[in-house]
């Protein structure tokens, strides 16, 4: 069954009960399939991410087939303002944070069409590839923004998603967690990177656990308690706050 995100901002979570821990989130118009279900629990997987788990049946708007085969097609025109809005004359008013999915978009009527409903937008949008600078751009709108596992927002994201929305909303695809990014673009020397560039950090066993971007200079912004500058060298990032390494480099990749 296929579906889309006809709400703010979902938890997808770990397990079938509100108080699981919630691994990332869908914003507006993100579109997924309809695995399986327990009670009001649905679980699913995302089409962008192709992240798997569990959310409340209230959020879910069934589409049918070829309605899900013209979203998927399209090109994805991404809201950039922190908080946007539209407004449909039976659903009411829906905030979209940025980097939300403008389903149908028209940008000459400033329409979104979902279903039966059309909404007016109301806000700054973008489609298309953008280079590593716009990239920058977009991720340094997150600056100060708190450290929240599992999130995407403004109000709220991780060191994965901080880099993941940032490249999306810049036409790249990132996966959701860093061991995963991880994977992507080419590895490179820390003395050869661009801003823009990303930067990979390990755990005590190897493990990937921790991703920002680096800006030149020996600088790396990324989202550790919240979105910001530290220092970074061969050895790791050295916090300006602490004063102590808080993170062991592990490997440092391209993307575009």
């Amino acid at each position: 069954m296929k579906a889309l995100n006809f709400a703010t901002i979902v938890p997808i979570r770990a397990d079938r009960a509100d108080e699981a821990e919630i691994m990332t989130q869908m914003l507006f118009g993100d579109i997924f399939e309809i695995l399986d279900t327990y009670k009001q629990w649905r679980y699913i997987k995302t089409m962008y991410e192709q992240y798997e788990g569990w959310i409340d049946e209230k959020v879910v708007l069934v589409i049918s087939n070829d309605e899900f085969e013209t979203l998927t097609d399209q090109q994805p025109y991404y809201t950039t303002d922190i908080v946007s809005e539209v407004i449909f004359p039976q659903s009411g008013r829906f905030l979209l944070p940025m980097g939300s999915v403008l389903p149908n978009f028209n940008p000459e009527k400033l329409t979104i069409k979902i279903g039966n409903e059309t909404g007016i937008f109301t806000g700054n949008y973008i489609t298309g590839k953008h280079d590593k600078a716009q990239v920058l751009d977009f991720a340094f709108t997150y600056e100060n923004s708190p450290y929240l596992w599992g999130g995407k927002t403004h109000f709220g994201l991780d060191c994965s998603g901080l880099t993941q929305m940032a490249y999306k909303i810049c036409g790249h695809h990132l996966l959701r967690n860093a061991k995963d990014q991880a994977t992507q673009g080419v590895s490179i020397k820390l003395n050869e990177a661009e801003p823009g560039d990303l930067a990979f950090f390990t755990n005590d066993k190897g493990k990937v656990i921790h991703v920002g971007f680096l800006l030149g200079n020996g600088t790396i912004f990324h989202s550790h308690g919240n979105a910001h500058i530290d220092d970074i060298d061969e050895k790791g990032i050295w916090s300006r706050k602490f004063q102590r390494y808080s993170h062991r480099l592990s490997d440092v990749r391209r993307i575009i």
